[in-house]
């Protein structure tokens, strides 16, 4: 699916025997570890002289390769370059005062070279790389989206759309007032993970027999699994993108969470309205306190599926990635908080 980047060396069979679920945060990436080269898209993009946008179309176009087209058709929406007005159009993006402004916030963030985060997706891409050695990983690049997406996902790349991540409180998104539980998730170190989560939904979709709040819940819970096992180091707060505060409530109200999922009979519910207040994220989960998190579907089916793993210790992490029975998940979890 993705274009190789050889980042890595061979993976033995030894290597590979010793990442069984219960030893994913002991995978050895130290002799395929290898720094990653991320692409500062909007550095060269903002290079581009106004006056000759021509004369650098060709070269952004062989050194980004479809990225060049989805960010004009579909990031920033000013159409193909087959177009005769395109100049003219990417040219009013690239002076735009507010693009400007953006550019200038996102260097005085991250500066114009290398990101701080590197050498975190650098050994997060190694891990996935020996856990996964017949997906070819993909390439990794940077953008500015006008505050869209934070990740996109396309064949062969992930992209980090900059301006989502310049900090709490941002001026920006004061601005703009976006909501405070979303800011909370908008600074530098959220990178890694949100890239590791898009890297794990892009390759592990979901796939359901039927689709109902269990099923989503396992799903998400597998992915957090995932992502896990990719950065080990990484705090639960800044995996879930919860507070302190709102992870402690989980703990502590984690099975009357679940009891009151069972009393009700939600757990198989297709309602989208259901799903989507369980599973998507928010200031809180409405069902519950104002002090819960949003998503807390989320976490109850990362609780699942760390108890299927407890309770079947030869289920390696990738048999796990690729098993969308999450019905057979749940009943062999025994599951009970």
């Amino acid at each position: 699916m993705f274009k190789t980047i050889r980042i890595l060396t061979l993976i033995s069979t030894f290597a590979l025997l010793l990442n069984c679920c219960n030893n994913v945060n002991k995978i050895d990436i130290s002799e395929t570890y290898k720094p990653i080269d991320i692409q500062r898209f909007e550095q060269d993009l903002f290079a581009i002289p106004v006056d000759s946008i021509w004369d650098y179309v060709p070269q952004m176009e062989e050194k980004y390769g479809n990225f060049f087209d989805l960010f004009n058709q579909q990031i920033i929406r000013i159409g193909g370059t087959n177009q005769l007005n395109y100049d003219k159009k990417l040219a009013s993006f690239l002076t735009d005062p507010d693009i400007q402004g953006t550019l200038s916030e996102v260097n005085k963030t991250f500066g114009t070279q290398e990101l701080k985060c590197k050498k975190e997706l650098s050994e997060a891409w190694a891990r996935f790389a020996v856990l996964f050695p017949e997906i070819a990983l993909p390439k990794i690049m940077t953008h500015i989206s006008g505050f869209n997406q934070s990740i996109v996902v396309d064949s062969g790349l992930v992209s980090i759309s900059l301006d989502k991540y310049l900090g709490i409180n941002h001026k920006y998104y004061q601005m703009l007032r976006t909501p405070m539980y979303m800011q909370y998730n908008m600074h530098p170190q959220k990178i890694a993970s949100d890239a590791v989560s898009a890297l794990a939904i892009t390759e592990f979709g979901y796939q359901p027999e039927t689709d109902n709040l269990m099923s989503q819940m396992i799903y998400y819970g597998k992915i957090h699994i995932l992502a896990d096992a990719l950065l080990p180091g990484s705090p639960d707060t800044l995996k879930w993108g919860y507070t302190p505060a709102q992870l402690e409530w989980c703990k502590k109200n984690e099975r009357e969470i679940w009891l009151s999922l069972v009393d009700k009979n939600a757990l198989f519910s297709t309602s989208a309205k259901e799903i989507n207040r369980m599973i998507h994220p928010a200031p809180f989960t409405a069902a519950y306190s104002r002090k819960s998190p949003g998503g807390l579907g989320q976490w109850i089916g990362y609780q699942i599926v760390k108890s299927y793993l407890k309770h079947n210790k030869s289920v390696t992490l990738q048999e796990l990635m690729r098993d969308n029975d999450y019905q057979k998940i749940l009943n062999t979890s025994y599951y009970r908080p």
